[in-house]
């Protein structure tokens, strides 16, 4: 499997991935599952509300026609998830993003995908509507080392504005194909924007002039204050994959991540293993 389909594929919502812009020259439908963790949902300040998850995905792609340089794209995704130590975040999404990819040499791809996306959270007040673009770069080596350079630009409009932001994000990452079928991936991505903090604190944090201190509100999800910063995010990830067929194929990953806000910071660690099928894959 390409390595950026995948990303794409299991990665999630939170920076929707552009898997299309490097797709092989065929459209396809796949299907995966993936058991994971997150240590802090709530972006607590103090005390972080953790939990494993259960998610599914489902989505179908039309990848740039290998033929020629110009050409449009397709994605569309749909997922759920369930955390049953934090049932009040539990969700489902969808995203359609259609695009441009322009190949300037074999491996070397550039790409521009506006997006759409729509989340339904169990707690009503984080459901939201998301809309943006990216910006893609590639390039793959002979030697198996492929690079990845992007751009995105994220507006999500939720149902109470705490959990509303922009943000703008630039990402890297490098990997490398063992084989034709394992392959290894390390990242860094910066971001910067609003985003929502929370606290069991009852006293305001110390020092800063935050923009969400004078804007708390309980949470029930969270039970707890939350209030919204502008915030310098960093997160550093690393993972592996292996194609156990041509259409069978599993990945694992783990991120760490970090949120420095105008007077208050957090942390948070995720992980996950995945499983995916692939249908329509056409002998090669």
């Amino acid at each position: 499997m390409n390595p950026r389909q995948w990303k794409a594929l299991l990665a999630g919502f939170v920076v929707p991935t552009l898997f299309w812009a490097a797709s092989p020259a065929y459209a396809g439908w796949e299907v995966g599952a993936k058991a994971g963790f997150n240590t802090n949902l709530s972006r607590s300040i103090d005390d972080g509300d953790g939990s494993g998850y259960l998610s599914a995905y489902g989505s179908y792609w039309k990848g740039h026609a290998a033929e020629t340089r110009l050409d449009w794209t397709m994605g569309i995704i749909v997922q759920g998830a369930v955390y049953p130590s934090l049932s009040d975040v539990n969700y489902a999404a969808a995203m359609l993003s259609p695009g441009v990819a322009y190949i300037f040499r074999p491996g070397w791809t550039a790409a521009l995908t506006p997006f759409l996306q729509g989340k339904a959270v169990k707690d009503s007040e984080q459901s939201a509507l998301a809309f943006g673009g990216r910006v893609d770069f590639s390039q793959k080596f002979r030697n198996g080392i492929y690079l990845g350079e992007y751009y995105v630009y994220t507006d999500s409009r939720a149902e109470e504005d705490v959990y509303s932001y922009t943000e703008d994000t630039l990402g890297l990452y490098l990997g490398m194909r063992w084989t034709p079928k394992v392959f290894t991936e390390a990242g860094y991505e910066f971001s910067r924007g609003d985003s929502f903090f929370s606290t069991k604190v009852t006293a305001p944090p110390s020092g800063g002039n935050g923009s969400g201190r004078g804007r708390r509100r309980y949470s029930s999800a969270f039970n707890a204050a939350v209030f919204k910063e502008t915030v310098d995010g960093h997160a550093l990830s690393v993972s592996a994959g292996i194609d156990w067929t041509r259409s069978w194929f599993s990945t694992v990953n783990y991120t760490y991540r970090t949120w420095d806000g105008d007077s208050v910071s957090a942390d948070d660690s995720s992980g996950y293993v995945g499983i995916g099928y692939r249908f329509g894959i056409p002998d090669r």
